[in-house]
């Protein structure tokens, strides 16, 4: 199965060169992935990332990764997705999987799709260093 990932690499005029990777990225992100776009403003790169994407790196001299964390129980909005910031990104993405999947079920048992989300997201912020709304793009820059 893919690990598509989207690498943005940090211009020096504050727009990004973006590259798409199906595969993942391990050692050299920039190697291992294909241009998708250049001098995307930050507009862009948030609107680019949806459910189907599962990291974001951020090149802007050191490498940021984040997890993409599609937050909708009911499996029907693929743009409601926060990234993620954690040491240990293997395992946040086994965390997460478990504890999206219990979402998801629980919500066909009749819980309240919204109040199932907000459980997620308040799982997210407990778990990890750092969790960042898409309609924030202050992980784009380069003192995060």
């Amino acid at each position: 199965m893919g690990r598509r990932t989207l690498v943005a690499v940090v211009r020096a005029d504050g727009r990004f060169d973006c590259r798409y990777a199906h595969w993942g990225v391990d050692a050299d992100p920039i190697a291992q992935s294909e241009p998708l776009g250049r001098a995307w403003p930050a507009a862009t790169v948030c609107s680019t990332l949806d459910a189907g994407f599962d990291q974001l790196l951020v090149c802007d001299g050191t490498v940021r990764r984040y997890c993409v964390c599609w937050l909708d129980p009911t499996l029907t909005d693929s743009e409601d997705v926060v990234l993620v910031r954690a040491d240990d990104p293997a395992a946040l993405r086994e965390w997460w999987v478990e504890t999206k999947s219990r979402a998801c079920e629980v919500v066909g048992d009749g819980i309240d799709a919204r109040t199932a989300r907000a459980g997620l997201l308040v799982a997210l912020r407990q778990r990890a260093d750092a969790v960042f709304l898409l309609d924030d793009a202050s992980f784009l820059r380069t003192d995060r």
